[in-house]
């Protein structure tokens, strides 16, 4: 009789050959067998039900073994994915980053022990993409040659999100900076072409080039628009908090894109916040959820539903929002929602980036939405976007409610005031906003000096300071800036008269000037009128001097 090898146990090869050992011998055997199997089975379930994903797949690519874990996660059973390719089962034809997944599983096949770790998006049988890092392990037969992989993964999707999240902030974070730098830099530069066509203004009796001279006010006017909202971006912007009512802002912003929006868009409101109240710049809300409303309007070129909700929440404990950290306490949600074409998942992730639009050239410069984010910032609120492909948009709008809510008086009218030569001294480094402001200030009979550094500003004021009504500070210099230089001059005269200009407008830095005791703040560029109208009503609050610079001679 021969023996047979390798299709029965060993238990059964020794039942049919007659007995060669002592019982003893037979019953150690067995012991070993089941000792054998035991640990078998303890190994199974260990693979089987161990908290990983653990599989195994030939040199083609084919899953030869499927632990009960991974069934669970991917959603395969096994008798559905044994003896399928990874490639249109677990993973993916190719990335959501555009990378091709099939040259990878193909050299892992064979390589696999240069695939000792690697990172890859996955897919679930739903279609869920799914991140997970693997460890490979090479398979080899009794004679060493490679027969297939091993590999135990671990989902690392929530990790790979808040990294995501992390550098998108931090993009955000730096593409903000440069915005507030070419901002801050453009303003400069409008100023001075502002300043010098109100020069030209004042010495030509030419209807012709008053004219000129009005577009070029114009355009400039326009262009300050620009960066004003690359301020707003930049979280740099001019705001001026107070109590307001977001519903009847909301309303405001209804009845105005109800004029001007297509009549076949339908504007909703559905205002049911108890607490509508927050401390906030009307303006600057006012124009995010105009943004807000145009973008809806454009996403419905043949009409539909445009839709604003409110309602009031509470958020226990710091929460994340998209790139937003918001603190413990209670909130106004305002709900913008549309029912237009939507947005792809890589368009969704860069609406809030400066300049980046998917209209066509000439309809927008990408700033509305980038604004929306700079003034969400500045009112410590957050702002989520929702959208799909075909489904239509909604955003969340987060703004903290303020506890007392009375309603603001409107203010007084400031009296009309002569106007007053006063002795002025500009420090800026910029020279064409020196030049501008001593000859236009100058044509109105205001006494002008002016210096390029702080340091040559400090030497006169020292010596002069008893003959200087008002100090024009520019907030950004080399060496020492505003901050610096207010607070020196203030030592040298402690009832100094400043006020403080600016391309990046009222920050948190300057709030802290003005709580030194400068006067006022105003952004460039600003017109002479404007100015004008600040040092009127100083001199009416008895700030400045009421008297006129006596004639020379």
């Amino acid at each position: 009789m021969k023996r047979r090898k390798n299709n029965i146990s060993p238990l059964e090869d020794t039942a049919e050959r007659e007995p060669v050992t002592s019982p003893a011998t037979a019953q150690d055997s067995r012991h070993i067998y089941e000792a054998l199997r035991k640990s078998e089975e303890r190994y199974r379930e260990l693979v089987e039900h161990a908290n990983s994903i653990i599989l195994r797949w030939d040199k083609t690519g084919y899953i030869t073994f499927f632990n009960e874990y991974a069934q669970q996660f991917f959603g395969y059973t096994e008798a559905e994915i044994i003896g399928q390719h990874v490639v249109g089962t677990i993973v993916p034809a190719s990335e959501s980053t555009g990378r091709d997944l099939r040259p990878l599983m193909d050299h892992i096949c064979n390589y696999p022990e240069e695939h000792r770790y690697n990172v890859n998006e996955n897919i679930t049988k739903s279609g869920e993409r799914v991140w997970i890092a693997w460890t490979n392990k090479l398979l080899t037969d009794e004679n060493g040659n490679a027969i297939g992989v091993l590999s135990i993964g671990s989902d690392i999707t929530k990790q790979r999100l808040l990294e995501e999240e992390l550098r998108q902030a931090q993009k955000m974070q730096a593409i903000g900076e440069l915005a507030g730098g070419i901002a801050h830099d453009f303003n400069n530069m409008i100023h001075g072409i502002t300043g010098y066509a109100e020069v030209i203004q004042q010495l030509t009796c030419d209807a012709r080039i008053g004219e000129y001279i009005s577009h070029i006010l114009t355009t400039a006017h326009h262009a300050a628009e620009l960066t004003k909202q690359l301020l707003t971006f930049a979280r740099k912007g001019n705001y001026q908090l107070s109590e307001c009512n977001t519903h009847e802002i909301i309303r405001d912003v209804c009845a105005m894109l109800e004029r001007t929006i297509d009549r076949r868009i339908d504007i909703e409101r559905q205002l049911d916040a108890s607490r509508p109240h927050v401390k906030g710049d009307i303006a600057q809300l006012k124009s995010a959820l105009l943004n807000l409303g145009i973008n809806a309007k454009d996403a419905m070129p043949q009409g539909g539903t445009l839709r604003f909700a409110t309602s009031n929440i509470a958020i226990d404990s710091s929460t994340k929002i998209s790139d937003f950290e918001i603190e413990p306490g209670q909130y106004l949600l305002i709900n913008i929602s549309d029912s237009g074409t939507g947005m792809s998942a890589e368009v969704r992730r860069r609406i809030f980036e400066p300049f980046f639009t998917t209209k066509e050239s000439g309809r927008g410069a990408g700033l509305g939405l980038a604004a929306v984010y700079g003034t969400t910032h500045l009112h410590k609120g957050a702002i989520r976007c929702r959208s799909n492909e075909g489904e239509g948009s909604s955003f969340d709008l987060y703004l903290p409610i303020i506890k007392d809510c009375a309603r603001l008086s409107n203010p007084q009218a400031s009296p009309v005031i002569e106007e007053r030569n006063i002795r002025i001294m500009v420090v800026d480094d910029e020279a064409i906003v020196r030049s501008y402001s001593k000859t236009l200030f100058e044509m109105h009979g205001h006494d002008v000096i002016t210096f390029a550094s702080a340091e040559e500003a400090i030497n006169f004021y020292r010596q002069e300071y008893e003959n200087v009504d008002l100090v024009l500070l520019d907030m950004i210099m080399p060496r020492m800036d505003g901050q610096q230089l207010f607070a020196f001059m203030k030592r040298i005269n402690p009832d100094i008269k400043a006020i403080l200009s600016t391309g990046y407008s009222v920050d948190s830095k300057v709030q802290e000037i003005l709580a030194d005791g400068i006067l006022d703040c105003i952004q460039k560029p600003f017109t002479y009128e404007k100015l004008q109208k600040k040092i009127e009503a100083l001199i009416a609050e008895g700030q400045l001097p009421a008297t006129a610079v006596p004639e020379p001679g």
